[in-house]
């Protein structure tokens, strides 16, 4: 059967409640830097997701911060309709505390300043490709 994007999409078993839940488990991985549920029998995590409970007990087991545990609860909500949009999503993901670093400035090995001018030219010598222009005003 042929399975273009857009056809008969209201027909397919997927949702976009089921693509916010898996973002939310990868989002997990990214985080926690390990598996959701790991070293137990397949039916055991098909019975902990399904009932709910075993996404509860993730959550209370690792330190991930309020914010990012409130973000998961949401995306691994049992109840389809509980679980945010992705325009939603977004929003939270947005509203996370960000860390105040500095930006990383290699400048030296990119940026080098025209003598005779203001203009900033990107300088790709380090790499053997010589003197490259910018379409970018900015650089």
């Amino acid at each position: 059967r042929e399975m273009t994007p857009g056809k008969d999409e209201d027909q397919l078993p997927f949702s976009k409640a089921a693509d916010v839940y898996a973002f939310g488990t990868v989002w997990y991985e990214l985080q926690a830097r390990d598996w959701p549920l790991k070293n137990q029998a397949a039916e055991a995590s098909i019975w902990q997701i399904g009932s709910g409970e075993g996404m509860k007990r993730v959550l209370t087991s690792v330190s991930l911060g309020k914010e990012v545990s409130e973000i998961l609860s949401a995306c691994w909500a049992f109840d389809l309709q509980e679980r945010p949009s992705f325009s939603l999503l977004m929003d939270m993901l947005e509203k996370l505390p960000k860390l105040n670093r500095r930006l990383s400035h290699p400048g030296h090995f990119w940026k080098s300043a025209d003598i005779n001018s203001s203009k900033v030219v990107p300088r790709f010598e380090r790499f053997g490709l010589g003197v490259l222009e910018s379409s970018n005003p900015k650089m």
